[in-house]
């Protein structure tokens, strides 16, 4: 099998995951804006940041692309995991690799700095996972790695 991890990260949270996730698959690693014929792979993993409801602007295009592709998704935000804004995000980007088979996700919280959490703050109205940001600090962890790792071993056993 020859997988291809291909993150966007505004922040390297989505990074760190990303490159967790090369580590553990033995997979080559690639920015989305540099994520060129994909034919050769087998599996696609896809990293991105919630952006207004759904995956960031890169992802958003790149993920029609994946038709006919095994694909795991995985996800950084500032909201809770159970939120109504990280779910209805997940289930776009779903939505966006319907000719993919995605074969599992993950998602977990990544750490927003304070100086954007103000700058949101001032916007009328205010983001849905603003309120969550705080706890958000630290993320990702060495427990969210470990939940990201043992997600790809069970989708790709």
């Amino acid at each position: 099998m020859k997988a291809l991890v291909v993150y966007s990260s505004q922040t390297n949270n989505t990074k760190k995951l990303a490159e967790a996730a090369a580590a553990e698959l033995n997979a080559e690693i690639v920015s989305v804006g540099a994520a060129g014929d994909i034919s050769g792979y087998d599996h696609i993993v896809v990293g991105f940041w919630l952006k207004g409801g759904g995956p960031d602007p890169a992802t958003q295009e790149f993920l029609p692309k994946l038709s006919g592709k095994k694909v795991f998704l995985f996800a950084t935000h500032g909201g809770a995991v159970d939120s109504s804004h990280v779910k209805n995000g997940m289930s776009k980007a779903r939505e966006l690799a319907a000719g993919a088979t995605v074969t599992g996700s993950f998602s977990c919280p990544g750490e927003v700095s304070v100086k954007v959490q103000a700058a949101v703050a001032e916007k009328n109205p205010k983001a849905p996972w603003l309120h969550d940001a705080p706890a958000a600090a630290g993320h990702p962890d060495e427990n969210d790695l470990t939940a990201l790792r043992k997600g790809l071993q069970d989708s790709f056993s």
